[in-house]
């Protein structure tokens, strides 16, 4: 009995090919068994003629689909795996008929994640031919996002069978949060601390070289300048720049409760967005949201810090403490803004106590470093932390406050003075002006008169 059961088992994996091969519509299967019977019954040659005609129709349309079905292949291509808020995110997809028959419709349905993004569409391909395409979407918020899994189904011309299957080879996509000119902002110097004497200080690796000398004994090897070791044949070593410019670390505050008292001030509404031949609703406006405005101060003050040659650091708590240690260049920026892509105003401690407990443990270490502290917290309650990161230090840190009124923290504006910090203020609905804007994709449209014309995507 079982091995009987296990024969029909492998019969109908054969059958369906491991059920991929389903009935659409299981009546058009039951006419011709049933003609068939009418026909014994009452014999009549059309009767029997119409009989085996549905049961052909049904051989075929199974075979159809059997025989074209494991022979069709689906790609698709991401252009980035990264990007920022405004960019235009790019799936260039192909579709391979391997089979003699024609494919009539493919329906493809797509799992992605991604914001006001959808790659479902009807695809159809020629035989033994192929169909290229593209879809694209306007990142509207940053996040960490999947493309895919996709769902792909074909049919036979009646509709009678189907074929379906599955790709679960889904695919990440980062949006990070838009770097913007922070204009008037001063990155606050701190101090390097710990290396007195100069020749120890020309030794240390800086950004900046002011020039080379010859080598001395205890001079690191991987500071030997070669060119000019071949061109006076004598052993030279670069001299750096005294680097007098402490590390930056930035705090942001992700507590939740001081984000609700924020009041969005009145913008202008944004145009709607029109993604490829549909319009969708308004995209929303970054610039309103308190939060998200936090997050693309924190980034453009870490992306302005390191332009200058600094060492940024990173710290917040959002229910979990995300720090990034001090570094230089562009990959600590990419550790910045990976943080921020998926970060959210969920935390549970005020900013003052992140900074303090970050101290407490050893992750952040103070020394002679800069702050700086993204809050929309008005009350001041940081405060105490700030003064003791400072030390009596004048211009050892600042503050970058999100308001709703232009005028709405000038009373902490002065408690942040006589403390010899820095302040500056952003107000909620008021944009930044971008460093990277996105720019306008351009298409070719033929004019009524047969003319080609380019056409910004805008004025579509």
């Amino acid at each position: 009995m079982r091995i009987r059961t296990a024969g029909m088992h492998r019969a109908w994996r054969w059958l369906t090919l491991d059920g991929r091969i389903r009935v659409c519509r299981p009546w058009a299967l039951l006419v011709g068994p049933f003609l068939l019977l009418l026909a014994l019954a009452a014999p009549y040659r059309w009767l029997f003629f119409l009989a085996y005609g549905c049961l052909i129709l049904g051989l075929t349309a199974y075979g159809w689909v059997r025989y074209q079905g494991p022979r069709l292949r689906l790609s698709r291509h991401l252009s980035l795996e990264w990007a920022q808020v405004g960019d235009t995110l790019e799936e260039a997809w192909r579709l391979e008929n391997r089979s003699h028959l024609p494919v009539v419709w493919l329906e493809i349905n797509d799992g992605s994640t991604l914001p006001g993004y959808s790659a479902r569409r009807v695809a159809s391909a020629d035989r033994n031919g192929s169909a290229d395409w593209t879809t694209r979407a306007v990142c509207l918020r940053r996040g960490i996002y999947t493309l895919g899994p996709l769902q792909a189904r074909i049919a036979d011309p009646f509709g009678v069978f189907s074929y379906e299957w599955r790709e679960e080879n889904a695919r990440q996509a980062v949006i990070y949060p838009p770097l913007a000119h922070l204009s008037g902002v001063v990155v606050p110097q701190g101090r390097r601390g710990g290396m007195a004497r100069a020749d120890i200080l020309q030794r240390h690796t800086t950004p900046g070289v002011s020039g080379v000398r010859e080598y001395v004994p205890g001079d690191v090897l991987s500071h030997v300048h070669w060119p000019t070791v071949a061109r006076t044949n004598r052993l030279m070593v670069k001299e750096f720049d005294q680097e007098r410019a402490g590390a930056l670390w930035i705090v942001l505050d992700a507590w939740s409760g001081a984000y609700q008292a924020i009041v969005c001030a009145s913008v202008v509404p944004s145009p709607p967005v029109r993604w490829q031949s549909s319009a969708l609703p308004e995209a929303p406006d970054f610039w309103r949201d308190p939060f998200e405005l936090a997050i693309v101060v924190a980034a453009s003050l870490a992306a302005q810090a390191l332009r200058e040659g600094r060492s940024v650091g990173f710290l917040t708590n959002d229910g979990r403490q995300r720090l990034a240690r001090p570094g230089r260049g562009p990959r600590q920026l990419r550790r910045i803004l990976e943080e921020l892509a998926d970060i959210q105003a969920t935390g549970d401690l005020p900013v003052g106590d992140v900074l303090r407990q970050g101290r407490s443990s050893g992750a952040v270490d103070a020394g002679n470093a800069a702050l700086a502290i993204i809050t929309p917290a008005l009350d001041g309650a940081w405060l105490a932390a700030m003064a003791r990161w400072q030390c009596g230090r004048s211009g050892a840190a600042m503050a970058l406050l999100i308001v709703s009124a232009a005028s709405g923290a000038s009373a902490l504006e002065a408690r942040l003075a006589t403390l010899g910090a820095l302040s500056y203020s952003f107000v909620v609905g008021h944009p930044l002006p971008l460093l990277h804007p996105p720019r306008p994709r351009t298409t070719l449209r033929v004019s009524p008169l047969g003319k080609a014309v380019l056409r910004s995507k805008d004025e579509m």
